[in-house]
């Protein structure tokens, strides 16, 4: 079974190693913050960090007001603007089990964790075919 994979989003500034100048971020969450603090550590306005980044101050005020979602690509030369490394991480996630109940199914003789494993695969099939036709439905 693969493990899931969650990532999050580094800038590193071009100085020795400062623990409180690292910031983390779920994939999942708005890029805003990122690029405003990037911003404001710096002491730049929008428009000079898009001229160092080679793009338009509408398109950074886009990104910090979470109207866009930035590529990687542009996180990365928002970063090098100012100096800073944008690294991206992907590490294990921690996912919540009740340890009770994996043992409980470990413990399950295996016709009956393989008809659970069944019922499950029947129902995302029946969802799967419903989805598909109420999207064929006008």
């Amino acid at each position: 079974m693969a493990k899931s994979r969650h990532t999050t989003c580094t800038t590193v500034p071009n100085r020795p190693h400062q623990p409180d100048a690292y910031a983390r971020y779920d994939v999942t969450m708005d890029a805003a913050p990122l690029v405003r603090e990037l911003r404001a550590r710096h002491q730049l306005s929008q428009r000079a960090l898009a001229y160092r980044a080679g793009t338009t101050q509408q398109a950074v005020s886009r990104i910090e007001h979470g109207r866009v979602s930035p590529t990687v690509e542009m996180l990365a030369r928002l970063a090098a603007a100012v100096g800073e490394e944008l690294i991206l991480v992907a590490r294990p996630r921690q996912v919540p089990f009740d340890p009770d109940q994996l043992a409980t199914a470990a413990a399950s003789p295996m016709a009956e964790r393989l008809e659970r494993a069944m019922s499950w695969n029947l129902l995302a099939g029946e969802i799967a075919a419903a989805g598909a036709c109420a999207r064929e439905r006008p």
